[in-house]
């Protein structure tokens, strides 16, 4: 028992410490107070129809009309009931708080990785605590991305299985890489599992050129062959979710647009300027090393340093405006940043790990680096990987923020050091010791020491002493914004003139920019000097193993700890309840809420359409706030409803508008007389050739008279005579987001027009309870021929993806569930060897 106990030690030692030390860090929460994330407040903007209904009828609507006019509410907010993985994840999150219990999974799931890669236990906690800390974890947690956090979390456990299978035992690998696959999965973040699966594959390439060498090509594809089905388990487990956005991505902002406008920027995905919108700079990958190498966030540089004396008021709050950012990107919430000890000792790692396992962290980490670069061109390559990937790898160009590849690169990049370190840590004579090197001669390991020392060290020391070799400390075209921005406010000034306005603000901008970046370099310089000398003594026998992973990780975790509170600290909790409603109502919304009509849309023309979660809170809104709008939306807002074009706004039944009050009064509603309501009969259709001529035909048309219809939907009208009746009727009975039912009264068979979008997976249309067919016209809307008569119309969103998917999701996580208790069960009933 004793000795099982002194077994276990380290396990019980780090899963307290993976408790403990999240929860120091987010010691707020457990003060009573929550953490506030500005993607939070968003989601809570944009889903707050979706709670209410849910919260009433214990269902999921599965279609929201709250923003952008309507789309399914599973790419908003949608509970799936049936995956039983979600408990997993329910039981920690009881346990600890969010977001500790994030930070909680990763280190677990990293420590999982340790052990099957044979790690030492000690190495594994700073190995853990490493990944689990490195920024961009706290970077996206303090924005509110908290799926992509989550779904980094669970990474290294997924390759913990395959590593494990590949190395001889297939079923206990197989079940804990479904399992960690299931948890990914849940987390719903698809960009950070589709760049993982990237990563899969190029180990499992390196493990086929392996087995070709070794002639173990069969024992390859029976374990290919097992990861599959597990992997097939674990899709089951989220087959909801992932059927439905599969089925719905043809029709979202992600998928290929109909649109021929705009020829030269189009792809089957994302437009490549919108993909690549936030690319990582080829020299801000350096902050993997110095945080600050281009200045930390975009916060203002007046937080940080104050204004030069020799500047006047009004230069002073110029130069106070001036981002302490000068990277390759738009802007950024902090850097990707893994550690300076980390990365000292993931340089060691590349000489010092062996065999397949080396090539694929080495190649992964280079491609992962490579693709977030996005549209910046490197030396030689310029931009063509990319362009590769963009162009030809499956749905590659789906996803948006390419610089977010690089959390393959902070999963690589601590595995080197963890393992560099235990090598140091397990050869009696490292310093001495003669290590074969690929491409060249046997190195000792104080040679490997000296070169990953110069290197990392050799390069913040140049940084510090010589700032302006690499850096000139602007970003591209700022300069140019300033100038506009100025000129907004001087229109009489010239360019030249504001052009020496700014000169005697730029050079003090520069010198703060400046000290910034040395002041992280040499920070970075004596963190690799303390991690360095560490290493000296321990190789020298001045202190024990025990000593030097501790001080490691004591300087690891002061590393990181400051450089994470940089982006998330006390000042971003707030009280829970501040948090839970995250709006209060103004002047224009208790005004329009007064209108108890069904159903009727607002516009808020005070803010940008798509970036509006706050309006879709109270009503239901023309905007929102989401990256997977329906794609035909999002390009009637680009070429009719931005442009202010009133036919438009009367079809989508916008009733009222939200201006800017005068003289500081505040938001003022206005009231549309010609909003066309939820539904009109019209007197004729115009058929048009294509998408292009559907959405410019609405730039002069009467849509209460008229509808335009796509060639394509012709037939559909051939299927009877329709009449007019100026007495005729329709309007909306009932209204909930996901039926809607109408009643209409009409002496002819005419066309009706219904202010819905259209989106035939999923909504069905009937007649007097029968089956009947409906279309699309005006670009987004529905149509449907009404027989002469009373009749009743209701439209109900039925996916059948929803339905048969939550009886697959169960099946597959109760399965999944099943074989892991049962592997656990036979490894505890199985009889220590003697």
């Amino acid at each position: 028992m004793q000795n099982k106990f002194k077994q276990w030690q380290p396990h019980l030692i780090a899963l307290g410490l993976f408790i403990l030390i999240p929860v120091i860090y987010f010691w707020p929460v457990v003060t009573g107070k929550a953490l506030e994330q500005s993607d939070i407040v968003n989601y809570l903007g944009v889903s707050k129809e979706v709670m209410d209904f849910r919260a009433h009828f214990h269902t999921e609507p599965l279609w929201t009309n709250s923003l952008f006019c309507g789309m399914p509410a599973y790419q908003v907010a949608t509970l799936y009931g049936a995956n039983l993985m979600q408990y997993i994840f329910l039981i920690v999150a009881h346990i600890m708080p969010f977001p500790s219990g994030t930070i909680f999974f990763a280190c677990v799931s990293f420590y999982i990785l340790m052990l099957v890669l044979e790690v030492d236990s000690w190495v594994a906690i700073l190995g853990s605590f490493a990944f689990a800390f490195s920024s961009f974890f706290f970077i996206v947690l303090s924005a509110g991305h908290n799926s992509e956090a989550n779904a980094m979390s669970y990474m290294p456990a997924v390759l913990a299985g395959v590593i494990l299978a590949f190395k001889g035992k297939r079923l206990a690998g197989t079940v804990l890489a479904s399992i960690a696959l299931g948890m990914e999965l849940y987390a719903g973040h698809i960009q950070v599992t589709y760049y993982l699966f990237m990563a899969l594959g190029v180990y499992g390439i390196a493990q086929l050129i392996s087995a070709i060498k070794e002639k173990q090509i069969p024992s390859y594809f029976k374990t290919v062959a097992l990861l599959g089905a597990g992997a097939l388990i674990a899709l089951g487990t989220n087959i909801t979710s992932l059927w439905l956005t599969y089925e719905y991505g043809k029709y979202s902002s992600r998928g290929k647009s109909e649109l021929t406008l705009n020829k030269e920027n189009a792809s089957t995905g994302l437009t490549k300027d919108y993909a690549t919108g936030w690319s990582y700079g080829v020299s801000e990958t350096m902050t993997l090393l110095i945080p600050n190498y281009k200045g930390g966030a975009s916060e203002p540089i007046g937080t940080v340093a104050g204004a030069p004396k020799d500047l006047d008021e009004n230069q002073s709050q110029i130069y106070a405006d001036f981002s302490q950012y000068y990277g390759d990107q738009p802007f950024t919430s902090g850097p990707v940043y893994v550690g300076a000890i980390i990365c000292f000792f993931a340089l060691m790692g590349m000489f010092l790990i062996k065999g397949s396992l080396k090539w694929f962290l080495i190649v992964t980490t280079i491609l992962s680096i490579a693709l977030s670069w996005g549209r910046n061109p490197a030396l030689i390559i310029g931009t063509g990987i990319f362009d590769f990937f963009f162009a030809h790898f499956p749905l590659f160009n789906n996803f948006r923020s390419v610089s977010m590849i690089l959390v393959i690169a902070e999963l690589t990049i601590p595995i080197m050091a963890a393992l560099a370190i235990d090598r140091l840590l397990k050869d009696k004579d490292f310093f001495k010791e003669s290590i074969p090197v690929k491409f060249f001669k046997n190195m000792t390991g104080q040679r490997i020491f000296f070169i990953a020392l110069a290197v990392t060290g050799g390069f913040a020391l140049l940084c510090y002493v010589m700032p302006t070799a690499f850096n000139n400390f602007q970003s591209k075209g700022e300069m140019d914004e300033w100038v506009q921005r100025l000129k907004q406010g001087s229109p009489n000034a010239s360019t030249e003139q504001i052009e020496q306005y700014l000169g005697n603000v730029t050079p003090a901008v520069t010198q703060a920019r400046k000290k910034i970046f040395t002041g992280d370099a040499g920070r970075t310089l004596i963190f690799i000097v303390l991690a360095a000398g560490l290493v000296w003594v321990y190789c020298k026998k001045k202190i024990d193993a025990r000593f030097f992973v501790w001080g490691l990780l004591f300087f690891v975790m002061v590393d990181m700890y400051n450089v994470n509170r940089r982006y998330l600290n006390d000042k971003n909790f707030t009280s829970k309840k501040a948090v839970q409603v995250p709006y209060q109502p103004d002047q224009a919304d208790l005004a329009i809420q007064q209108d108890t009509s069904l159903d009727y849309r607002v516009y808020n023309t005070t803010v940008r359409p798509d970036q509006d979660s706050r309006t879709s809170y109270f009503h239901k809104s023309l905007g929102g706030y989401s990256g997977v709008k329906m794609k035909r939306y999002d390009e009637l807002l680009s070429y009719q409803i931005e442009r202010g074009n009133m036919s438009v706004l009367n079809m989508l039944n916008t009733k009222y508008f939200i201006v800017g009050g005068k003289n500081g009064e505040g938001n003022m509603p206005q009231k549309n007389p010609d909003a066309l309501g939820n539904a009109w009969f019209v007197d004729n259709y115009k058929i048009v050739a294509n998408a292009d001529s559907e959405i410019m035909g609405l730039s002069h048309f009467d849509p209460k008279r008229t509808a335009i219809v796509d060639t394509r939907f012709s037939d559909y009208l051939k299927t009877g005579t329709l009449g007019h009746d100026s007495t005729s009727v329709i309007k909306m009975k009932s209204y909930l987001p996901n039926d809607l039912v109408y009643n209409s009264q009409s002496n002819a068979q005419q066309l009706a027009v219904f202010s819905e979008m259209y989106y035939k997976p999923g909504w069905n249309a009937t007649i007097d309870g029968k089956p009947t067919d409906y279309i699309r016209v005006n670009y987004v809307l529905r149509a449907m021929i009404i027989p002469s008569g009373n009749h009743t119309i209701e439209f109900k969103f039925e996916p059948k993806p929803y339905a048969i998917g939550e009886k697959i999701s169960f099946a597959s996580s109760l399965l999944l569930l099943l074989s892991a208790l049962g592997l656990m069960f036979a490894q505890l009933k199985k009889k220590p060897t003697e």
